[in-house]
């Protein structure tokens, strides 16, 4: 058995939109399921389906009932190690071919296994399929929420995007395909301190404020909230006894005990553009395999550019 380990995120950006491309064919409706989860009309050979996009899974999946339909042979195992802790053993299987409006990519490597391990606690389970950016490594793609499409990217069309909107860095695993982009986290939230807490510890130690902490975080469309490793919590002197912490230990749906921390940021930012910052944005703090996850309520206020191909995600505001 060949083991295969990466690290997977945890449904993304929403707003008005600029010029679509002419090619309507380039346009693709989408549909919000629970938790605002995308859900994508595909073709998996001659068969319709409907994947969940996943921008912070790394591989595409089709569920084991759409592989039995498809009458595809699971191949060799292959273990994989979510974001979030624990590990997964799937299936490796071929597709002849997805596509995705205009798009058609053949020969597609994919895992056989249930879409709900890699979906939250009431997240959208019943799909077919997820679509990650590992369909889109070699073309650039947009989301726009507030019209509920995702479009299909060309030359002309991307550089009236890059021209609107505000670039930023991003940088894609050797693991996986997924992208991840530098937070810089501004403030503490603001909370008061209670006897023996962290926060007040931390307070009796001279010296001025620290620098601004920086957190390489996956662009993850499957995750509602900003997640952040629950290391950070030090280096922004968060206080877990904190009035404005809520701590909770829950299972997740794979069944691994975990503990969380849910409060709000002060401030966050995209370091390559202190003009894409949010205030009091909901922070969850829990041990990752990762420093952090952004999720869809940073995304959702923007129009959100995908071109991975020169590692860089375009955000356009409304």
């Amino acid at each position: 058995m060949r083991k295969f380990f990466v690290y997977l995120s945890c449904a993304v950006a929403i707003g008005a939109g600029l010029a679509l491309a002419d090619d309507t064919s380039a346009t693709v409706p989408f549909r919000l399921g629970k938790k605002r989860a995308v859900l994508l009309p595909v073709k998996v050979g001659e068969t319709q389906a409907e994947f969940l996009l996943d921008t912070g899974l790394g591989f595409n999946l089709i569920s084991p009932q759409l592989a039995k339909k498809l009458g595809i042979e699971p191949g060799s195992s292959t273990k994989l190690k979510p974001v979030t802790g624990g590990e997964l053993e799937f299936s490796q299987a071929r597709l002849p071919s997805l596509t995705l409006g205009n798009q058609n990519e053949s020969d597609q490597e994919v895992l056989i296994g249930e879409p709900r391990c890699f979906v939250g606690n009431d997240g959208e389970t019943k799909v077919d399929g997820i679509l990650s950016l590992a369909y889109f490594r070699n073309h650039p793609f947009t989301l726009d929420y507030a019209n509920q499409r995702l479009v299909l990217e060309d030359s002309d069309s991307l550089s009236k995007r890059k021209a609107k909107g505000n670039k930023v860095e991003c940088r894609l695993s050797d693991e996986a395909v997924v992208a991840s982009v530098s937070l810089m986290l501004k403030e503490r939230p603001p909370e008061p301190a209670k006897p023996g807490g962290l926060a007040g510890l931390l307070s009796g130690f001279s010296g001025g404020p620290p620098e601004p902490p920086k957190a390489w975080v996956q662009v993850d469309t499957s995750c509602e909230n900003l997640m952040l490793d629950s290391k950070l919590m030090f280096t922004l002197k968060v206080d877990d006894t904190g009035a404005n912490i809520t701590e909770s230990e829950t299972t997740d749906q794979n069944g691994l005990r975990y503990r969380s921390f849910a409060s709000r940021m002060g401030k966050v930012e995209l370091a390559d553009n202190p003009s894409l910052t949010q205030e009091k944005l909901p922070v969850v703090f829990r041990k990752l395999q990762a420093e952090g996850v952004l999720g869809q309520e940073f995304l959702q206020r923007y129009v959100v550019t995908f071109d991975l191909p020169n590692s860089e995600l375009i955000f356009a505001k409304p």
